[in-house]
């Protein structure tokens, strides 16, 4: 160790090597003896000490362990009871929160159930004394029978008022019956009799009312009551009970709850009323005082419930001790629950446990003594380990000190050469590390960025050169693009310090050490904000017009061309409006050129507000526009908007203090029917546009006479299907259905018929599609319904046989029209049976938004109403729809019936049809039945139903009925002919 070592100090002198005095051979000697054993015997002394610092430590720590052990031992033995405690607190709390929150629900099912009790039994009296007795006679019975229902004793009374509102009984008052409610009110303003009328017609029957009794004080009383009407006699029929009564019955259930409850042997439950009064629990007799405690449990309630500490006895044998208890937050009622439990022995499992700990803490104790014995043995071993190869390691290094201080001056004078590069840079650069963090930036990327060296060193680059994240979508592309080819360029949004942003142009180079692994990244960036205004300065000169500042006839086409596209991959429809202003001309001329630009920019504003947001309006040139319409429904809705273009344009324009009033032609043509390309189409609607010119002005014309004559038709049948309704132009025909095995009449299908006042009688298939299209099959549905209901129950009241009505459904009905309730609305109010009425849906209506199509059928199914699926085997025939859905009946498709029996593939098709209904216990009815032939071949395969021009065209309602009288004459007429 006699050699020199070189300065790493660099100065403009040349550095000097000294040489340092050498030692004495005898010092040299003694030195390299005593210093190996003293750095030996201070290491030993180091071990040892920090062996007995350990020792002592952890003997200390284990200790303090000890005593928090014992205190969490302590702490955990009461909070377990105190949860305990709680959970069974909150479990008598749950039980008495359910038991209130369902009183009313209760409540509400026993008044239903006992006011559709009152009405069958009213019902059942009344047909049993219909023909034997007179009316007034039937009223008394049904009104004495009625009296003896109800359970007066819990409550429950009946109460009937009639139509013009008095009361003929009421049980809860009797002094009531015999008045009128047409008066009364109650201390809301709100007259009783049309509270109960709105109910019974049209609610779902419950309801509360504010009674005042006349054999009372004269206060308002709470009364819950469910009504119902019967409609023979008009009366209102009901079952009611007072609101108080009953709540004092649901607060003896609740106590009954309660004492049913049986809690371990060392708790008590008590439940004290808001008073300091014990409602329940299982403390002895306390005698007529009460423990101070029972006013603090009551009064600990109030404030919402805590844990408290007591010292009580629970039986007077008992000596006093500590006692928890838990208290609830006093309830709805003002009743608070608390439970009780005693603490000895609680402190008994605390002793136990400390005890246990104790003999552990001596037996760890023992060990540590011997583990630190054997850990100083160890330690004297290693150490002399240890210093050997220390030694070795020391003198390997001192050699190589050398050759690194020369290879560390080389490497400063290659980095100093670099960093003046790196800062004299024009081009902004940053230096990134493995991890994407910048290490340094040169002066050129914070005049371009506002970001300074000192604020950027050390953070993510892509939080503060890009925007965003390092988990952002953007960096998470670059990254994994760099990563892998370790080099990349691109365009990427950059922001500045003070927030904007600005396009700039990276390059990003990866750079590694020896072994391949990538240590570092260089980033150059370039601002190229000014190329790119200077590009989108050049596009929108090219694409938009200077004037208006609308597309121009290049955007036009392009935009054009993608709609052309995408309307044939989706099969759609777009249109293409050629608009021309009439007599432009004559403004320049008159008024001069800018006169007649501030009308057309007028005029490119009132179109755009027209048109959606997707469509597009274009200026060619001069006065003429194109208007693009995309993702149309059909070529009506072309001739909408050119309508509303014609309606805006009307309106007088203000230009320079002139008022100037301007007229469009127009001409529509529709992608794909009057042309397959953009040039095709634009000159289609050109010649369109002429042809409206020619027409006189000031109007629209398509490309194609039919395509124009059926676009106003049905723009007409729209318009006028809206006021058909309400002007009553439609009425329902019935095509009768038989039961071939008997056969009898069984039912009838009901088709709707339009008798147009000026067209004369509209096909359904002309306007049905309309009114699915515009939605108003959903009100015309509605109509259907309750006028079949309506009619088949007028029937009934004349006497005639029962019969099985069918109403077709559309597939919207079902998803947006509350389908359930329109079919109860209609029955309710024409009174007719469910079993009679059936509702045909198709497949369609099966297809979409399963769940709620599911919920609907089932919740009609369950009224009583048969369903059907029409038209099977014409769409998908899916079989799972059979499956899932509760349809009674399977109508098979007219299509499959004409050729029978005559065609082999239809008469097996029929022949599976009809045994899948059988086998799903379906029946099966066949439509389009017209020869003797077809029927007789249906027969034979067991079908169950048919109906077509064999038995009768769809009738009118009044026909259908002579139709039934007919063949009820002749049915009664069979026995007597054979007979004579």
């Amino acid at each position: 160790m006699t050699g020199v070592r070189p300065s790493p100090v660099r100065s403009s002198i040349p550095a000097q090597r000294v040489a340092a005095p050498p030692l004495q051979p005898e010092s040299a000697t003694r030195a390299e003896r005593w210093l190996p054993r003293l750095m030996l015997g201070a290491m030993l002394a180091l071990v040892l000490v920090l062996l007995v610092s350990m020792g002592s430590y952890y003997i200390y720590r284990h200790e303090q362990a000890f005593e928090s052990r014992a205190a969490d031992i302590e702490k955990h033995a009461f909070a377990r009871l105190e949860q305990s405690l709680h959970e069974e607190v909150a479990y008598l709390g749950k039980s008495l929160k359910e038991h209130r929150e369902s009183f009313d629900t209760r409540l509400a099912a026993r008044l239903d159930y006992h006011s559709r009790l009152a009405l069958d039994a009213a019902e059942r009296t009344y047909r049993n004394l219909r023909t034997t007795a007179s009316d007034a006679q039937a009223r008394k019975m049904v009104l004495e029978v009625l009296r003896t229902m109800g359970q007066p004793d819990a409550g429950l009374v009946p109460f009937i008022v009639d139509a013009d509102g008095r009361v003929r009984l009421f049980a809860l008052d009797p002094s009531q019956e015999g008045h009128s409610l047409a008066t009364v009110i109650d201390d809301t303003g709100l007259p009783l009799i049309d509270r109960l009328v709105d109910v019974a017609t049209l609610g779902d029957g419950h309801l509360r009312l504010r009674w005042r009794p006349q054999s009372g004080d004269g206060s308002m009383t709470d009364l819950q009551a469910h009504v119902g009407r019967f409609a023979p006699f008009g009366w209102i029929v009901g079952v009611g009970i007072d609101q108080a009564q009953a709540q004092a019955t649901a607060r003896e259930q609740a106590l009954g709850i309660l004492s049913r409850h049986s809690p371990p042997d060392d708790r008590v439950i008590l439940v004290v009323n808001q008073h300091g009064q014990i409602l329940a629990g299982g403390l002895p007799a306390l005698g007529d005082q009460l423990p101070e405690w029972i006013g603090e449990i009551a009064r600990t309630g109030r404030r919402g419930g805590q844990v408290l500490r007591i010292d009580m006895r629970q039986a007077p044998s008992q000596p006093i001790a500590p006692h928890l208890v838990h208290v609830a937050g006093q309830d709805e009622w003002g009743w608070t629950l608390a439970a009780i439990a005693r603490l000895d022995d609680v402190d008994q499992v605390i002793a136990a446990e400390r005890e246990r700990m104790e003999a552990s803490k001596r037996e760890d104790f023992t060990v540590t003594l011997f583990a630190m014995l054997t850990a100083t043995a160890l330690a004297l071993l290693l150490s002399m380990v240890f210093y050997r190869w220390i030694n070795q390691r020391f003198q390997r290094y001192q050699q190589d000190i050398g050759a690194r201080n020369q290879a560390l001056k080389e490497s400063a004078r290659e980095l100093r050469l670099s960093a003046q590069v790196f800062d004299a840079s024009n081009e902004a650069i940053a230096i990134l590390d493995h991890r994407f963090r910048i290490v340094s930036v040169n002066p050129a990327l914070a005049r371009i960025s506002g970001f300074h060296q000192a604020d950027i060193v050390g953070r993510h680059c892509a939080e503060l050169l890009i925007g965003e994240h390092a988990d952002g979508e953007v960096w998470r592309r670059t990254a994994s693009r760099l990563r892998s080819a370790r080099h990349w360029s691109g365009e990427i949004e950059l922001q500045r310090a003070d927030g904007s942003h600005y396009p700039g142009w990276i390059s990003l180079g990866a750079i590694t050490n020896d072994t391949g692994r990538i240590t570092h990244f260089v980033v150059s960036i370039s601002d190229i904000s000014e190329r790119k205004r200077t590009e989108q300065r050049l596009r929108h000169m090219a694409e938009y017009d200077a004037l208006t500042g609308l597309p121009n006839r290049i955007l036009l086409l392009d935009r054009m061309g993608s709609a052309i596209e995408n309307a044939r991959r989706n099969d759609g429809h777009l249109a293409v409006l050629f608009i021309d202003l009439d007599r432009f001309k004559n403004i320049n001329d008159s008024l001069g050129h800018a006169a007649g630009d501030g009308l057309l920019r007028q005029v490119a504003g009132r179109l755009s507000a027209v048109v959606r947001s997707c469509d597009t309006v274009s200026r060619l040139g001069g006065d003429e526009f194109v208007v693009l319409l995309i993702d149309l429904d059909s070529a009506a809705r072309a001739a909408t908007v050119a309508g509303k273009i014609l309606k805006a344009l009307a309106t007088p324009y203000e230009v320079n203090g002139h008022e100037l009033s301007i007229t469009p032609s127009i001409g529509i043509t529709v992608f794909p029917e009057d042309g397959d390309n953009r040039e095709l189409l634009l000159k289609n609607a050109d010649a369109a546009m002429y042809h409206a010119k020619e027409n006189g002005r000031n109007s629209y014309q398509f490309f194609t006479d039919e395509l124009n004559n059926r676009a106003h038709t049905r723009l007409a049948l729209e318009n006028e299907l809206r006021r058909a309704l309400t002007r009553r132009e439609f009425s329902l025909h019935f095509q009768p259905q038989f039961d071939l095995a008997h056969r009898r009449l069984i039912g009838a299908e009901a088709l709707l018929r339009w008798n147009h006042p000026e067209r004369g009688m509209i096909p359904p298939d002309q306007f049905i599609p309309i009114a699915e299209e515009t939605g108003l099959i959903i009100p015309l549905g509605a109509w259907i319904l309750h006028e079949s209901c309506r009619i088949a129950q007028g029937w009934r009241d004349e006497g005639l046989p029962d019969l099985c009505i069918a109403v077709n459904i559309s597939a919207l009905q079902v998803r947006r029209g509350q389908l359930d309730s329109t079919v109860v609305e209609a029955l309710g109010e024409s009174g007719l049976p469910a079993r009679l009425l059936e509702l045909e849906v198709t497949e369609s209506a099966l297809m979409t938004h399963q769940a709620h199509v599911s919920a609907t059928l089932d919740a009609i199914h369950a009224l009583g109403v048969k369903l059907a699926i029409d038209d099977f085997g014409t769409g998908y025939s899916s079989l799972a729809y059979l499956k899932r859905f509760k349809l009674d009946k399977l109508k098979i498709d007219r299509s499959f019936i004409r050729d029978l029996p005559d065609d082999a593939e239809d008469a097996h098709l029929t022949r599976a049809i009809v045994g899948i209904a059988h086998h799903l216990g379906m029946t099966a009815v066949a439509e389009g039945v017209e020869t003797k032939a077809q029927e007789a071949f249906l027969s034979e395969l067991g079908c169950d139903l048919a109906q077509g021009y064999l038995y009768a065209r769809p009738l009118p309602a009044d026909a259908f009925r002579q139709m039934q009288i007919d063949l009820g004459l002749q049915a009664a007429s069979k026995p007597a002919a054979s007979t004579a």
